[in-house]
């Protein structure tokens, strides 16, 4: 049976930031080509042996899972870059997708990056041509983690066992399948280390980062959930979609000075200290009752009615169809349909 190892091209983007960094290998190289104390190809030669060297641990890491094209002619790599319009499609459904990250090319409209392939070309690089047995795979509409799904899919279905090399967590998801191995450059990521580490399985990731939500994408999550309460709620209703309503909706006062009053003044008829109070209701009533902005979820806002009828005072914003979104730009590959083997 051959084996497929999929490589995230992201892998280069970090290193070549490190290569470029003040100290980097690569900026000191064009350092000394500016100031003429190594000539054209010679700055082209430690670019080269910058990149080789990141091609190298590459090797190394394969050699130790037993998948190296170099030695194993059943096995080939295919390198996968993301596109420089592989961002729009998602940021067409969520404007703020990925953009807290920085676009690597002056100029760039909303949602686009810069093909890296071409830093590979300006160091006299063939992105085809890195290895023995390595290709390269680009599609410009795509990211780089919809290649790597797309293609595992198509590697299983010729019955090929596959390999993916990525940090990228979203790609948890490939290990629903069997022949599907993967690992983020410094360990093997199996689907029970997924299990123990989120309280999901691969199928159901997406669900749990639309909840959780997914700083690194700029997904906010559904507020007052969280990663331990999205666990909770995915182990119990088994998918986003089955989660009871309420739960997405979470509540601010409408005008905060009338709802601390009216929280003061049942307080106060009620005779119920303020340790009491902070003991039973938490911060949200303190904060409520000092007149500070406050978000309150479903729980919440339960127990305060309860106690102090602040249920007209109330106005609720829902994330359901936003937590519906998130888990869309989440599921790989990217699409309305959930993929099958």
């Amino acid at each position: 049976m051959a084996t497929t190892i999929l490589l995230d091209g992201g892998y280069f983007v970090g290193r070549l930031q490190k290569h470029w960094s003040p100290k980097g290998k690569m900026r000191k190289a064009h350092r000394q080509f500016k100031q003429k104390k190594i000539n054209w190809f010679q700055r082209q030669y430690q670019f080269q042996k910058a990149l080789n060297s990141d091609m190298g641990y590459i090797e190394v890491l394969l050699s130790r899972m037993k998948v190296n094209p170099k030695y194993d002619k059943s096995c080939s790599l295919i390198l996968c870059f993301d596109g420089i319009k592989g961002r729009q499609l998602r940021g067409s459904l969520y404007d703020s997708y990925k953009s807290n990250r920085t676009y690597a090319s002056e100029g760039a409209s909303t949602h686009e990056g810069r093909d890296v392939r071409e830093v590979f070309a300006s160091s006299g690089l063939e992105v085809n041509e890195l290895k023995p047995r390595w290709t390269a795979q680009y599609d410009e509409n795509k990211e780089a983690d919809d290649l790597i799904a797309e293609l595992c899919l198509s590697e299983l279905l010729k019955g090929n066992k596959v390999v993916i090399l990525s940090g990228d967590t979203d790609l948890f998801q490939m290990l629903r399948y069997p022949d599907v191995r993967l690992n983020n450059f410094r360990q093997e990521i199996t689907a029970e280390d997924v299990v123990e580490k989120y309280g999901v399985s691969p199928d159901h990731f997406a669900d749990w980062k639309a909840l959780a939500g997914d700083a690194s994408d700029n997904i906010p999550g559904v507020h007052g959930i969280g990663e331990k309460k999205a666990t909770v709620l995915l182990e119990q209703y088994g998918s986003l979609e089955n989660i009871p309503s309420e739960e997405f909706r979470t509540y601010s006062a409408g005008n905060i000075k009338t709802l601390a009053a009216k929280v003061k003044r049942v307080r106060e008829d009620n005779k119920w200290s303020i340790s009491k109070c902070k003991k039973e209701f938490g911060s949200a009533w303190e904060k409520i009752e000092n007149g500070e902005k406050v978000t309150l979820n479903a729980e919440q806002v339960r127990k305060l009615t309860k106690a102090f009828d602040i249920s007209g005072y109330l106005i609720f914003d829902d994330y359901y169809h936003r937590a519906l979104i998130w888990k869309r730009l989440v599921r790989l590959p990217f699409g309305d349909g959930q993929p099958t083997i």
